[in-house]
């Protein structure tokens, strides 16, 4: 092929080429366009006249509104909250309420059921009628009933000083102060019953060695001698006292050394009386606030030489008691465990078995009764000097009056 065909076929292909793309526009044009602009039709649009149709505004961020049930949302979640948090302190004060509820409702029937004694046989002097078990008596025409609400509880203070730690029997360590608590538990009231120490009475004598030798009529602070100064000795002097009081129930007991006599008086913040007698450092008549040494000095002192001696002591006993137990009962009203505080203070110095379950009910009856009040006897009798010591000999129709005064209610 001759470069003139060539030429010419180049030429139709070009030429097709322009006619297959109509909207191309050649080089020439667009140097036109560039240096002047062609007219244009009204309703033909210019780059520029598109760009004015837009209005380009800074962009900016839409405040979102929160809906009025998103707004309210917080405080109902607040407030639910607060509500789990209430009811979760409710819930463990409640747990707590029921927990001290229930100590104190098993602790209450358990010191009931341990107070009182169901199986009992009491007996009678001479010549006087029983019936049940000694449930109801006939005295002089009349007939009592047994008061089923009294529980009896006997106190001793115990003079340890020669019996320690021994187990020698018979040789040491004297029931000196001997007192019989009777508390009715329907009424509130405490009679408390002073027995003489050297009241003559049948005692469970034991050997040196601990063997059963018999009953002997001895003084009856000699029963704390015969055992081992604490549980056994408690134990024997409560049978003596028993057997004197017509085996009457005698659930609980209490012994305390009167070495202690000070701490136990300090904890109530000592107590007020009038000496019945001129003894000692005491003026008969004179009023003294005992603390400390001066309390045990006022129980314990007494005139060795006089055969009454121990009769006068047991009247500045039985002041002191009676001060002591209406101080005692004062405190209670105003805070129930103070029995249990007591018991706690004198815990080192005594033997018992008393427990917080008795103490607690002793106090609820007590306390919630309609009448508190302390009623303070003696166990009547004379005193007469023996071979050896005094000797107290119970006067048994005026004891047994005062007996069913006691424990007994006459039947309508």
């Amino acid at each position: 092929m001759t470069n003139k065909q060539n030429d010419e076929n180049v030429n139709a292909i070009s030429d097709d080429s322009v006619e297959a793309k109509p909207n191309a526009v050649n080089s020439d044009e667009c140097i036109r366009l560039e240096g002047e602009r062609s007219p244009v039709k009204n309703d033909e649009k210019t780059i520029d006249d598109d760009f004015n149709d837009y209005v380009f505004t800074k962009p900016h961020k839409t405040k979102k509104h929160k809906s009025k049930s998103h707004s309210q949302s917080t405080p109902r979640k607040k407030k639910k909250r607060l509500k789990k948090v209430l009811l979760s302190i409710g819930c463990v004060l409640l747990g707590l309420i029921l927990l001290v509820v229930g100590t104190y409702t098993y602790l209450f029937i358990k010191g009931s059921s341990e107070l009182f004694e169901k199986d009992y046989s009491i007996t009678a002097p001479q010549g006087v009628e029983t019936q049940n078990q000694g449930e109801f008596v006939v005295y002089n025409g009349k007939t009592y009933e047994y008061n089923k609400n009294i529980t009896s509880i006997l106190f001793m203070g115990v003079d340890k000083r020669e019996l320690e730690e021994t187990e020698v029997n018979g040789t040491g360590g004297q029931a000196d102060v001997i007192v019989l608590f009777a508390v009715d538990t329907k009424t509130g009231k405490i009679s408390m019953i002073n027995i003489s120490r050297d009241t003559m009475t049948d005692v469970t004598v034991y050997s040196a060695n601990g063997g059963y030798v018999g009953s002997q009529e001895q003084q009856l602070c000699l029963a704390y001698a015969y055992g081992d100064g604490k549980k056994t000795s408690c134990e024997n002097t409560v049978n003596s006292v028993k057997g004197l009081f017509y085996n009457i129930p005698i659930k609980s007991y209490l012994a305390l050394d009167l070495d202690g006599i000070a701490a136990v008086n300090d904890s109530i913040g000592g107590v007020d009386v009038t000496s019945p007698e001129t003894v000692g450092n005491f003026v008969n008549g004179q009023n003294y606030h005992l603390e400390g040494s001066l309390a045990e000095s006022f129980v314990r002192s007494r005139n060795h030489e006089s055969a009454d001696a121990n009769t006068l002591r047991m009247q500045r006993q039985q002041v002191y008691a009676t001060q002591f137990m209406n101080k005692v009962i004062s405190a209670t009203k105003e805070k129930i465990t103070t029995p249990v505080d007591l018991f706690n203070s004198s815990s080192p110095y005594t033997c018992t078995n008393l427990n917080p379950s008795k103490i607690l009910y002793l106090a609820q009856s007590v306390v919630m009764s309609n009448g508190m009040s302390v009623e303070m006897n003696t166990v009547p009798g004379e005193a007469k000097m023996g071979e050896i010591y005094a000797e107290y000999y119970v006067n048994e129709s005026e004891f047994y009056e005062l007996f069913l005064n006691v424990f007994y209610t006459p039947v309508q």
